[in-house]
């Protein structure tokens, strides 16, 4: 449903109706029509995208605008217009035959509520159940949000990596906090900040402050800076598991120069999706991979695309997945229904 269509996302019924006509005018296939936030609810937790074009009534009337995001971050490459309430069959067809809408502009950084979280799912490869999250920052925009790569940078460059991790950290308890039973959820972390003496005790007073016990927040350590001193990293992993927080190395890639950190006290790591692609076709990436799982750490495959990736990379030892088909980033009231339905019944999804 939805590959190369079109959705309307709408609470007008009069707009959903003149857009529906100018579609079919214009001989193109039915609409997918989403009127109302349990359809638009709906539609995000089973994971529908793939659209080539989604029109969005301006101002969204009753309708939930992080649902919006996250059903425009399932077609990435989707034209994504805005639509007044108002318009008629000929406006919307003129916007359909026009030129693609400008790319989105960022609103002005870490300005009040501008920052937004999506979670997605890691789940067991053996019964597709969910066993945690990792929270994936996004900022508000228009006409949808945007994703770390057209943000993060800029924070970092501006000396702000702290105040952004720990935003997402207060964020992120207290979305876990409502949710309706336990769940782990990771946040990222630079290896810069990572070491830093205080972050265990941040850490801690963000997750304890929403009511979480420290081990329900988890960190990933992320690649983007080299380990320098390892002493001073194994002085800092071992603050964080005292203080019961798990830590993962993450993105982890082929003939990773990182390997020579797995005797150092991590609770597990991840592997990055290039890696992830290789178990198919690798020999030397299947060995490294099983060689990593043979450590005794829980291992993560990152970018799971496929079922035959799910099944060659659990025969290999991995426990945990992570990918656009098992599951994709939501925000947390969709979250939460998606993770009811794995925890209440099987996942469709299961490898």
């Amino acid at each position: 449903m939805g590959t190369g269509g079109t959705v309307i996302v709408a609470s007008s019924p009069a707009l959903r109706e003149a857009a529906s006509l100018a579609i079919r005018r214009s001989g193109l296939p039915d609409p997918v029509l989403l009127g109302d936030d349990a359809a638009l609810l709906h539609a995000v937790v089973a994971q529908i995208g793939g659209f080539g074009r989604i029109l969005i009534e301006r101002g969204l009337p009753g309708l939930g605008a992080e649902l919006v995001d996250a059903l425009a971050e399932a077609s990435p490459k989707a034209v994504i217009s805005v639509v007044d309430s108002d318009s008629d069959p000929e406006a919307v067809a003129t916007l359909l035959s026009g030129p693609t809408p400008p790319e989105a502009k960022l609103t002005p950084p870490l300005r009040p509520g501008g920052l937004m979280l999506r979670y997605q799912p890691i789940v067991s490869l053996r019964d597709g159940r969910i066993e945690m999250v990792e929270a994936l920052a996004r900022w508000a925009s228009e006409p949808v949000a945007v994703t770390p790569i057209h943000f993060v940078p800029a924070i970092e460059l501006m000396g702000l990596g702290r105040v952004l991790a720990r935003a997402v950290t207060r964020l992120a308890t207290q979305d876990m906090a409502r949710m309706p039973w336990p769940l782990c959820v990771t946040v990222n972390l630079s290896v810069a900040e990572f070491e830093r003496r205080d972050v265990a005790s941040w850490l801690s007073f963000e997750a304890r402050r929403a009511g979480l016990p420290p081990s329900r927040v988890g960190i990933e350590l992320t690649e983007t800076s080299p380990v320098r001193d390892v002493s001073r990293l194994a002085h800092a992993l071992r603050r964080l598991r005292a203080a019961r927080h798990e830590v993962l190395m993450d993105d982890v890639i082929l003939d990773d120069p990182r390997r020579r950190l797995l005797h150092l006290p991590f609770s597990g790591l991840k592997l990055d999706r290039s890696l992830t692609r290789l178990a198919l076709t690798s020999a030397r990436a299947r060995n490294q991979i099983h060689a990593l799982c043979e450590t005794g750490m829980a291992v993560t495959a990152e970018g799971i695309s496929s079922r035959s990736e799910a099944r060659l990379l659990r025969a290999l030892g991995v426990r945990r997945g992570q990918g656009f088909w098992l599951a994709r980033p939501l925000p947390a009231q969709a979250l939460a229904a998606w993770a009811r339905r794995s925890v209440g019944q099987p996942r469709k999804a299961r490898p």
